[in-house]
């Protein structure tokens, strides 16, 4: 896993640290119970610190303002032992380390990666905030599609922004969203606004979870006329769907 990423990210020797980051920092958390101390030991191997972009190792400078700190951002592997409840790790992770990470789930062959902005907490200045957890779906390196091959590409930082880290991380957490909704479209979308891809692909996330939850609802009613209703929500959605995809190869 670690040579394919250093392939193709690029990343100089510098930001090289592979150090393990031992559980025991996130049993020791206060908001931690004890079901998410027994998930973090049964599902999780190892944790692998492998790089840090900051200043004094990477031409980037720190950005700060009233609501962000990004100061440096780590890159960390997890080593997992069970393919499950990979939100709620990666929760846990986001919330106990204060910069940004860019988390690398592994799991045999296949690779998830998870990102998160972070701003500072308002209300308790020693906890994290993040905005939102994007996740990738499943890479399988042992068999990598034309998209995955265009993802892992696409993630070579000499092309992203050095202008400061946000802007570095912003450009980290696009390839991702890129990726997610490309899997819907003709070709990759590279080239393409991120934001405007994700709304779309946020959108299409929403319709086939709506859609899902009709198609349960539907084998459990026993009556007639609702089902009907049901069917033609369904293909109305559907259609809705159809449309954004539609969308994006246009």
């Amino acid at each position: 896993m670690k040579e394919i990423l250093s392939e193709n990210m690029k990343v100089p020797d510098s930001c090289e640290v592979n150090k393990p980051i031992y559980k025991k920092l996130f049993y020791e958390n206060a908001y931690l119970g004890k079901k998410d101390q027994e998930l973090l030991s049964k599902n999780i191997e190892k944790i692998t610190w492998l790089y840090s972009f900051k200043p004094d190792t990477i031409n980037i400078l720190p950005y700060n303002d009233k609501e962000r700190e990004y100061e440096e951002i780590a890159v960390i592997e997890v080593l997992l032992r069970e393919q499950s409840h990979i939100k709620r790790i990666a929760e846990i992770i986001q919330l106990t380390i204060p910069y940004p990470l860019i988390i690398i789930f592994n799991y045999g062959q296949k690779i998830l990666f998870n990102v998160a902005h972070k701003r500072v907490n308002m209300s308790d200045e020693s906890r994290n905030t993040y905005e939102e957890l994007i996740f990738t779906d499943w890479v399988d390196l042992a068999s990598l599609n034309k998209n995955d091959k265009k993802f892992i590409k696409s993630l070579d930082i000499t092309k992203f922004s050095f202008t400061n880290f946000y802007w570095f991380y912003s450009d980290f957490v696009d390839r991702i969203n890129i990726f997610n909704v490309s899997l819907y479209a003709d070709e990759y979308l590279l080239e393409h606004d991120a934001n405007d891809l994700k709304q779309i692909h946020d959108e299409i996330k929403d319709l086939e979870q709506r859609i899902s939850q009709l198609q349960s609802d539907l084998k459990k009613e026993d009556h007639f006329n609702k089902k009907v209703k049901m069917n033609v929500e369904i293909k109305k959605l559907k259609e809705e769907k159809k449309n954004l995809i539609d969308k994006l190869n246009s």
